[in-house]
């Protein structure tokens, strides 16, 4: 597989043992990649593009079908959009499942902030839910093996697609390297502040303290 992978190297201005350090792999598997002896792992193809922070496929250079080719194009119509996709840590992604298929459930053909919403609640261990219900939002999402996964394919509303947005302006704006849950509830409370149709919406159900949740936000994110 062809790849720009010394290119990008060296407008870093690294050596490949520089690269090999932030890889935690050998030069002679730097030097692997780049002469295309051998492909990464999807894994590590996804580490390159993070560090290099560019999108997977700026970096690799399809000339057939491959696996990793397919990979992109999965996630790509995963969110119906061009985005940057591969910066969502595997709590978000899981958020994200989760939202897609409670809209589905209910029959909605978007999925709409309040289904994310849903997303950042249904796993009490993130850091958007621990936040959440440390403000005084105490959850009521049922799950079960699959709420996570990968099951339906509804693309997003305009206003869902506006949280992700923020989410990914708010992690290049810091220079930080993957959107977590509390980056997408950063988003949702930011949408929230601009439209109080979606404000009362999100939140109706829901007694928090609002000002302290957006300074622990703004601590954490």
């Amino acid at each position: 597989m062809k790849n720009r992978l010394k290119e990008l190297r060296q407008l870093h201005q690294w050596s490949q043992s520089d690269l090999a350090r932030e890889l935690g792999v050998s030069r002679q598997a730097v030097n692997g990649f780049e002469s295309g002896k051998f492909d990464p792992s999807l894994d590590m193809a996804f580490k390159l593009a993070n560090l290099f922070n560019v999108a997977i496929e700026d970096v690799f250079v399809y000339e057939a079908k491959n696996s990793m080719q397919t990979l992109v194009e999965r996630v790509k119509n995963f969110f119906g959009f061009e985005f940057g996709f591969e910066r969502f840590n595997e709590k978000a992604i899981n958020a994200i499942n989760f939202a897609r298929n409670e809209a589905a459930r209910l029959q909605k053909s978007q999925v709409e902030p309040k289904h994310l919403l849903a997303g950042l609640l249904a796993d009490p261990t993130t850091t958007s839910a621990r936040l959440l219900q440390a403000n005084g939002v105490t959850p009521d999402i049922e799950t079960n093996e699959h709420s996570f996964e990968s099951l339906e394919n509804l693309e997003f509303s305009p206003q869902g697609k506006f949280v992700l947005e923020l989410a990914l302006q708010i992690v290049r704006l810091q220079g930080k390297k993957s959107i977590g849950t509390e980056h997408l509830l950063w988003g949702l409370v930011r949408l929230s502040e601009t439209d109080k149709t979606v404000l009362s919406d999100l939140f109706q159900n829901y007694q928090f303290d609002r000002e302290s949740l957006n300074n622990q936000l703004a601590e954490t994110v």
